[in-house]
């Protein structure tokens, strides 16, 4: 045994990748639903309902639209960044395991 710290954990490479690919496409459907709700939904970054005055039922309906798709591209990325995080906690657990066996 040795006084030294062990050396903090990496994750090989082509995992690192496959995390940094998973979690940019989930943003990336974050960026670009949000990108679609000003281009389809607002006049000159305001909300713009549909219709000619519609009335506070419809409104909310409209809005409950928009915020339920929002919420859902929000929620998977948030899902695949705790899948991530669990499998790389995995990673840790492993290489500690294996590090105190070879000890």
């Amino acid at each position: 045994m040795t006084d030294q710290e062990p050396e903090p954990f990496r994750l090989p490479a082509e995992i690192e990748e496959c995390y940094r690919y998973e979690i940019s496409g989930a943003m990336d459907s974050v960026v670009l639903y949000c990108h679609d709700v000003v281009d389809r939904h607002s006049h000159r970054r305001l909300w713009t309902p549909k219709g000619n005055h519609p009335d506070h039922r419809k409104l909310i309906t409209q809005a409950r639209a928009v915020i339920a798709k929002l919420r859902m591209v929000i929620d998977c990325a948030e899902t695949i960044a705790r899948e991530i995080e669990t499998d790389q906690q995995r990673h840790e657990a492993r290489a500690q395991r294996h590090r105190e066996a070879r000890e």
